[in-house]
């Protein structure tokens, strides 16, 4: 077994405003195991102030855990001072043994969770609420305590006077803000809003104080700091026969995992003390996995789940929130989509890719993860895109293109927006994206909705003629690609339409190209690979950094002795040959040496060849029902001649 782990910092919407104060940014730590071929991956997700874990440690504690995960497996508790820690470690572990893809329970229905209203001026804890009761919902956490507690109860009776309890729950979050010396006072008048309890009134450690005010405060009492610091049973019996309160909050993260907070829910259940499950301000990975276990646990009310959306930098994830109810989305491609970030943050510095086989038959590559990073990069450096830009992905994750946009996502920090591949993307898109990619048949498709998106990205096979005239009356900024599997996408774009629009493509920063003695390209690349890659396309080279592409070295014809491009001359039909697919190729003649042919996908009709040059005109015309694709769905042209 191989583990790893690797620190990523979060960055907050807007600032995260607790008692103990505000918030911008927060590291967690992702550490995966290795076994098999399968991956799993957990999160470790301290909080500076509250968790019990020594910051200044963890990385040196994640480091000694990964030379020998299995010591630490085999018994948990073993990392008691260390409960985020141990947390990820059977996250991953759990992860391991389903397979991987996060798979920790299995997938989730329905959870009802609380909308959170963070501290701040009231301006701003007004806006935030305003947005929550447009959404639609039910049930709303207020955090207290770090602004005038005048002010606060303002904020409490305007939403009362609108909303009873009947149509909104409230719950207050004090972080501990309260003293002994007005404690009691505050909770007197925060009653006067009904409200259905308050997590940790006062600061954890002062039981007799706490016992009091659980027996007598006209508020039920959760607690949540509280539960943190005891991670020896006995001391966990004492407090809740001592204690006795209302509730409990349950952050499995903080508290050392699931099996840990399974303790406390049972202990609960066992003297009728009420529980809901919360996050702490994890990445997605530990919310997924925490969303999951919530799901087995069946439990009643409300949840508070709903953190996966603070940040402009998550990890991409099929968890949705809508109307105050959490719920998991159920497409095939977010497997594929959780299988490869499990693989990005494994023990691996390399990832094997696979060409499209356009050109010949499949085969895999071993890159570099550090090279698809610089691509990354590049591609964000390119188009300008910045952290919490929207982006799409439409393509298969077996494609590079699939992959490549989830690296994307988790280097950029972009809001990865996913739909199950299909031939019309946008269908179902309803918010704005500001980056996309898809190949041709998909832009198409999209024409009518492309003012859905800022930037498009084409690519997987050559733009027509035909379908770039219908681009230029369209706002989106819309490039086509050249790259292949061995580049990780693009090295150079031309712009499609608007007043850049342009027949050469441009390379990319720090690529530059020459021709070798065949007219192809050779591009050097070196912070996508090292090494220069010579390739099979005819080029006119206007520069090191631009050129126009003429067509495949390998599907040149020579016939009597002149040389035919098959890519110019489909050029040239494009206007001729409408709606449908159709190649040109060449076949062996005796006095020819080989000869050119017209293939067209469809039924036999007219095709007039009078935009041709004399050689340039196919000797032969041959109608095939369907064209063979490559896994990609380019035409595979050899296999369709085969058809003939």
């Amino acid at each position: 077994m191989k583990a790893n782990w690797t620190k990523r910092t979060l960055v907050f919407k807007m600032p995260a405003g607790t008692s103990r104060g505000v918030m911008k940014t927060r590291d967690v730590w992702y550490i995966t195991l290795s076994f098999s071929g399968i991956t799993g991956i957990g999160e470790c997700a301290p909080l500076p102030g509250l968790s019990l874990d020594d910051f200044e440690q963890i990385d040196s504690k994640l480091e000694k855990i990964c030379t020998d995960p299995v010591t630490c497996l085999k018994d948990l508790s073993l990392l008691s001072d260390f409960p985020s820690i141990r947390f990820g470690l059977e996250m991953a572990y759990l992860d391991l043994q389903n397979g991987g893809g996060q798979n920790y329970y299995g997938s989730i229905e329905l959870i009802k969770i609380n909308g959170l209203i963070w501290m701040g001026d009231p301006d701003f804890m007004i806006d935030q609420l305003e947005q929550k009761l447009a959404e639609g919902w039910k049930c709303i956490k207020i955090k207290i305590g770090a602004i005038n507690f005048d002010k606060e109860l303002e904020i409490l009776q305007s939403i009362r006077s609108r909303f009873g309890r009947n149509i909104l729950e409230i719950r207050v979050d004090a972080n501990g803000a309260f003293t002994e010396n007005n404690v009691n006072e505050k909770l007197d008048r925060l009653a006067e809003f009904d409200l259905h309890s308050i997590e940790q009134p006062i600061r954890p450690g002062q039981w007799d104080l706490l016992s009091e005010l659980c027996a007598s405060s006209p508020i039920a009492i959760a607690l949540d700091e509280e539960l943190i610091p005891l991670i020896n049973d006995e001391d966990i019996i004492e407090m809740m026969d001592k204690v006795n309160p209302q509730y409990l909050v349950l952050k499995p993260s903080l508290l050392g995992g699931f099996e840990e907070s399974e303790k406390w829910i049972k202990l609960a259940n066992e003297q009728n003390v009420g529980w809901w499950i919360t996050s702490a301000l994890e990445s997605n990975i530990g919310l997924n996995g925490i969303s999951q276990w919530t799901a087995k646990m069946k439990p009643d009310g409300f949840q508070g789940l709903g953190t996966g959306q603070l940040f402009t930098n998550n990890i991409p994830s099929p968890l949705k929130v809508k109307s105050g109810e959490l719920f998991q989305v159920e497409i095939p491609i977010w497997n594929d989509v959780n299988q490869f970030i499990s693989e990005w943050y494994s023990p691996s510095n390399e990832m094997d890719l696979q060409t499209s086989g356009s050109t010949g038959k499949p085969k895999f590559i071993s890159v570099k993860k550090k090279w698809m990073k610089n691509s990354a990069q590049l591609t964000g450096k390119t188009f300008g895109l910045k952290e919490g830009d929207s982006a799409l992905l439409c393509m298969p994750m077996k494609s590079v293109a699939g992959k490549m946009m989830v690296v994307r996502a988790l280097e950029l920090g972009l809001d990865l927006k996913v739909v199950e591949p299909s031939s019309s993307p946008l269908k179902n898109i309803n918010d704005p994206i500001d980056f996309a990619a898809m190949v041709p048949l998909q832009l198409e498709n999209s024409l009518n909705e492309l003012d859905k998106v800022k930037i498009l990205i084409v690519g997987g096979g050559q733009v027509s003629p035909q379908l770039v005239e219908k681009l230029q009356n369209i706002s989106t900024q819309i490039y086509e690609t050249y790259g292949m599997t061995e580049t990780l996408t693009h090295v150079a774009i031309k712009p499609l339409n608007g007043p850049g629009k342009s027949e050469l493509f441009q390379a990319l920063d720090g690529v530059h190209f020459e021709i070798d003695d065949k007219g192809c390209l050779v591009i050097h690349a070196p912070m996508l690979n090292p090494e220069s890659i010579v390739t099979n396309d005819i080029v006119e080279l206007v520069d090191k950094s631009s050129f126009q592409w003429l067509g495949r070295f390998d599907n040149v014809i020579n016939s009597g002795g002149i040389k035919i491009i098959p890519e110019v001359v489909e050029a040239k039909l494009a206007t001729v040959i409408l709606n449908r697919r159709f190649f040109i190729a060449g076949v062996a003649d005796e006095s020819l040496g080989e000869k050119v042919i017209l293939v067209v996908e469809g039924e036999s009709v007219n095709i007039t060849l009078e935009s041709l040059e004399k050689y340039e005109k196919a000797k032969d015309i041959y109608f095939i029902p369907e064209f063979v694709e490559t896994k990609s769905g380019k035409i595979h042209r050899q296999t369709t001649l085969s058809l003939i």
